[in-house]
């Protein structure tokens, strides 16, 4: 008999779709409620669940051990909510609870990061089958582990191909969740405790790398490391993939070189290890090294299980990077290949297609590029709406346009009135674009949506009183820039936000800014330069010059760039790239 375990609070999203993938393979569904307010224990137990209450105290490990004291199988089956189990794997489950000899699985977890499953992802193994034995428990009130448990009372534990597909790390879930501040308060408490714990330290960095913070996700990745340097763990090289990140975000490139080549003589077949150093290469405008690099990562394949972390990296990934660099060294033939290769290998991830696309572009005409492209694509609105989605971003927005009218004859939805209204916009078809606008009614378009259509009114003289009033209710920061913009343009009076922080009023005024001058709307441009009068941010003119850069306007680039140097001594690592690069288009005009 096996029991299936779970600890949830507020869940309705997710826990069907869990419960669905493993319904058919377990006999008793233990659900222990943390104080959900929402729908979770519903759906529990519509699928016949026993559910259970307990009061949340901030440590995993306790609920889980509760779960566990509930449990009626000889087996336990252990999963999040945000967990659904591969439909080929689990068909090995039933063979697997025959053999008496070991006591524990370890599956492979697939954790989606970023915006949307599919595009990235990250692995790792995870005990998930365990014999029912009360001495099995899990210990740490973070980040709880079981395998310790196991092994120090002699259980014996195997690693099965079976995979996990983890949702809870998407960008949305985390946010919604609030996940980030949750965990680094109870992992402050826990290193509190033990401050010279490897596995806290390396958790808590893992926290603020996640939050962009790399200098303090680095240092806690450092005591990591040396706290346990002579300790053999399971995370040992995934702390060390982690700190080689860091050090590159962190500009510290020699040191990220360093620490590759002593980690790839210690684990030779961690491809991991190989696909960044060959990332470090592409960076310094190595190229050949970095194709080699790629290259070796394709020989190697994906690391062993209990070494793999980065999806993908001996396979489409390396692909993908390698043509990447093919594609700066303008060898579109091999980037094609490359793009290519990477999409057969991983046809689920759209996200090939654009990179795949503008290759296509380098290399041939319009008429073949676009041919190419949509041979890729099946016949339905989903395709159409990828396919408009490709062209717009290549620029070519009568196209767009065509094959976002044809998803839209059987998809009506918010993206696909997004995408027909922003290609509108970059048309000129202001009007038009306003109607598309106005049907959106959520989702992550939303502010995206307000914003154009704000653009498109102003454009065309049309009132703002709506658009605004929803921007007040749901974006008080955009609405207060749009507010004192409407002034500038009314009255030609500039008024300063106001507060002492004013970075997020910065970036809505340089979205505007972007999108003006992307439709070429520079009589309004030149206008809209005046509020970042509105704002005090000492690096608003290095910021103007990288928008001049991403848009052609190199002369206009270099004077800001320059000018941010010389008013307040503020340039960073992409300002100075750009500006040797435009120092170095002069000398070839010269020479």
């Amino acid at each position: 008999m096996l029991s299936l375990c779970m600890i949830v609070k507020n869940e309705e999203d997710n826990l069907e779709r869990c419960l669905k993938s493993v319904y058919d393979v377990v006999d008793d569904i233990i659900i222990v409620d943390t104080g959900s307010t929402d729908k979770t224990v519903d759906i529990a137990k519509k699928f016949g669940a026993t559910v259970f209450y307990y009061k949340w105290n901030n440590d995993f490990s306790a609920a889980r051990n509760f779960s566990l004291d509930k449990a009626k199988g000889d087996w336990i089956l252990l999963m999040d909510a945000d967990d659904a189990i591969d439909e080929d794997g689990k068909k090995m489950i039933n063979v697997l609870l025959e053999d008496d000899k070991i006591d524990a699985y370890l599956f492979e977890t697939i954790s989606y990061v970023g915006e949307e499953p599919g595009s990235d992802a990250l692995s790792n193994l995870n005990v998930r089958l365990i014999k029912n034995k009360a001495e099995y428990r899990f210990i740490g009130a973070i980040h709880e582990q079981i395998l310790i448990s196991i092994l120090n009372h002699g259980g014996n534990v195997a690693e099965v191909p079976i995979k996990v597909y983890h949702y809870g790390y998407l960008s949305k879930i985390i946010k919604e969740k609030d996940k980030r501040n949750r965990n680094m308060s109870i992992l402050k408490k826990e290193l509190k405790r033990d401050p010279d714990n490897p596995f806290h330290n390396f958790n808590i960095g893992a926290e603020y790398m996640a939050l962009g913070d790399y200098e303090r996700a680095y240092n806690y990745f450092k005591k990591s490391f040396y706290c346990s340097k002579d300790v053999k763990t399971g995370y040992t090289t995934k702390l060390i993939i982690r700190m080689i990140i860091c050090l590159n975000q962190l500009n510290k490139v020699d040191e990220a070189f360093s620490l590759c080549n002593e980690s790839i003589e210690k684990y030779p077949n961690v491809t991991d290890i190989m696909f960044l150093k060959g990332m470090l290469y592409h960076r310094i405008n190595h190229y050949q090294e970095a194709i080699n690099c790629f290259k070796r990562c394709i020989d190697m394949g994906e690391p062993p299980l209990i070494y793999r972390f980065i999806t993908g990296v001996g396979g489409f990934k390396a692909y993908l990077a390698m043509g990447e660099v093919f594609m700066d060294i303008k060898d579109f033939d091999n980037a094609i290949e490359c793009f290519l290769n990477s999409f057969r290998l991983n046809p689920s991830n759209k996200a090939i297609l654009y990179k795949l696309s503008n290759a296509y572009f380098s290399k041939y005409d319009e008429k073949t590029a676009i041919e190419k492209i949509v041979s890729h694509f099946d016949v339905s609105p989903e395709a159409y709406t990828i396919i408009s989605d490709i062209f717009f971003l290549n620029g070519k927005y009568h196209e767009s346009l065509k094959f976002i009218d044809m998803a839209l004859n059987s998809l009506k939805n918010n993206i696909t009135y997004y995408i027909k209204g922003r290609t509108l916009m970059y048309l000129h078809k202001y009007g038009e674009a306003v109607e598309c606008f106005e049907m959106i009614d959520g989702g992550e378009y939303i502010l995206d949506s307000h914003i154009n259509n704000i653009i498109c009114r102003l454009l065309i003289g049309k009132d703002i009183k709506n658009p605004m009033l929803s921007l007040k209710k749901h974006f008080i920061e955009a609405y207060k820039v749009f507010f004192k913009f409407d002034l500038l343009l009314k009255k030609d009076v500039v008024l300063p936000i106001g507060v002492e922080d004013t970075g997020t009023y910065t970036n809505v005024i340089f979205i505007i800014l972007d999108k003006l001058f992307e439709i070429q709307e520079f009589e309004l441009f030149e206008k809209s330069l005046n509020m970042l009068n509105m704002v005090n941010e000492k690096d608003v003119l290095l910021r103007l010059g990288k928008l001049y850069y991403r848009h052609g306007a190199y002369k206009l680039a270099e004077e800001e760039l320059t000018r941010s140097m010389k008013l307040f001594d503020i340039i960073d690592e992409e300002g100075m790239i750009i500006l040797r690069s435009l120092c170095g288009q002069k000398e070839d005009k010269i020479s």
